[in-house]
């Protein structure tokens, strides 16, 4: 469960609280993002079971629609999903930054955390996963006190925020608005999708597996939700517009300007910690591909201690020009949109499967079949409309990395890839 929350709670409602006007509008988003990575994550577990390795997505959609299929997608996750996370979380932590030393630009801040937690990781896995494991329990314990010590303290919220300053819009435009959130708020989910590539080594998956994954995002969702409730506590929506550091900001009307610099740089650690997960990920997508000849040779390589060094520069490169080009929000939405986009191509793989290979082993299956994909692939289709519709530059992106990544395909990539067999 630790795994699965992400750093993004402390930023991404303060990016879109002002555009949604309403409390039960900002409520809502996150529930259905909670809803979004259930469905999601119970459809990668049964995958998973199948496909017991790293790569996740990667691996789910080469072994399903073909090494072409798969190497887009890799190569888009990897060269932009991946680094863009790692650029946001980054950008969060220079933000953050900002509050305490406004004379350091956000973007220098960011470029010395990433260059930082890159360090840190090519020294060795062993390293680079206690900080993973520290960081985990620790974010667990600020959303805890953050909850229990907000709501311990009078309301600084204005009066009337239901209808106070709310944007006046057509039914059409406040569904593209809500919808453009869902993909901000997906960002923040993320971290499911990571437990459900160990379904094949965890006994009995078929019970185990399915409980701890509904029990995991259940938690992580009522903890969301409890978060955002502190946020609204503090401040109404409209009172929140422009106010990335939307922790920095509640904490600070809450308990007061020294407390809330001390929450601050509580926040900070964790933007901090968290960039080794989003490394760590990255680094293995990148192994897999450079081991299947898809990616040059040497991304596969590991220094003494096990670190893949020259994977975790290349993202570190990525990272940092993503930082310096790159605006928070057209990140954070253009990011959860590919993310969402990429695991829905392996979830209508799940479907596929089921008509394909109906015999196919299968340690865990899908509850209330066809019921979750069905639901993440509607709610995909209607994230991916409303970025359309709200952020064009968000699409743009997008469109660039997956143009990129087929003329790598066809270019380079594949007279090297290494065929595999398909279910």
């Amino acid at each position: 469960m630790c795994n699965m929350i992400g750093a993004g709670i402390f930023m991404t409602t303060g990016l879109f609280a002002a555009d949604l006007g309403s409390n039960v509008g900002i409520l809502a988003v996150w529930g259905l993002s909670g809803v979004l990575a259930l469905c999601g994550s119970l459809c990668a577990i049964e995958l998973a079971s199948i496909w017991p390795e790293a790569g996740g997505n990667y691996v789910f959609i080469r072994n399903i629609f073909g090494r072409p299929a798969g190497f887009v997608a890799g190569f888009s996750m990897t060269f932009f999903g991946i680094t863009g996370s790692i650029a946001f979380i980054a950008g969060s932590f220079g933000s953050y930054m900002e509050n305490l030393f406004p004379l350091i630009p956000l973007q220098i801040a960011a470029s010395l955390a990433v260059v930082t937690v890159t360090a840190i990781h090519a020294i060795g896995v062993r390293e680079g996963n206690a900080i993973n494991v520290f960081g985990a329990f620790f974010k667990i314990s600020l959303l805890l006190a953050f909850i229990v010590f907000g709501f311990a303290t009078e309301s600084t919220a204005a009066p009337g925020v239901l209808t106070q300053d709310k944007p006046l819009r057509s039914l059409g435009a406040q569904i593209a608005v809500f919808g453009a959130a869902l993909a901000s708020t997906s960002f923040a989910y993320q971290g499911n999708m990571s437990t459900s590539f160990i379904g094949g080594e965890i006994r009995h998956p078929e019970k185990n597996l399915k409980r701890s994954m509904l029990l995991g995002i259940s938690i992580v969702t009522l903890l969301y939700l409890l978060i955002n409730g502190v946020f609204l506590w503090a401040a109404a929506p409209h009172e929140m517009a422009k106010e990335d550091a939307i922790g920095f900001f509640a904490a600070k009307r809450l308990f007061g300007d020294s407390i809330g610099v001390a929450f601050n740089m509580l926040i900070m650690l964790v933007f901090f910690l968290t960039l080794g997960v989003a490394i760590m990920i990255g680094a293995r997508v990148i192994y897999s591909m450079a081991s299947r000849g898809e990616l040059p040779k040497r991304m596969a390589h590991l220094n003494r201690r096990g670190s893949p060094v020259n994977a975790l520069v290349l993202m570190c490169a990525l990272s940092l020009i993503l930082i310096w080009s790159t605006k928070l929000k057209e990140l954070v939405e253009s990011v959860g949109t590919l993310v969402t986009l990429t695991t829905a191509v392996a979830i209508a793989g799940v479907i596929v499967l089921r008509i394909r290979k109906p015999d196919l082993h299968r340690p865990a299956r899908i509850p209330w079949f066809p019921l979750p994909p069905i639901v993440f692939l509607s709610f995909t289709a209607w994230m991916t409309w409303s970025v359309m519709s709200t952020n064009a530059k968000s699409v743009k992106l997008i469109l660039g990395i997956i143009a990129l990544a087929l003329v790598v395909w066809f270019g380079v990539a594949k007279n090297h890839s290494h065929p595999i067999e398909k279910a």
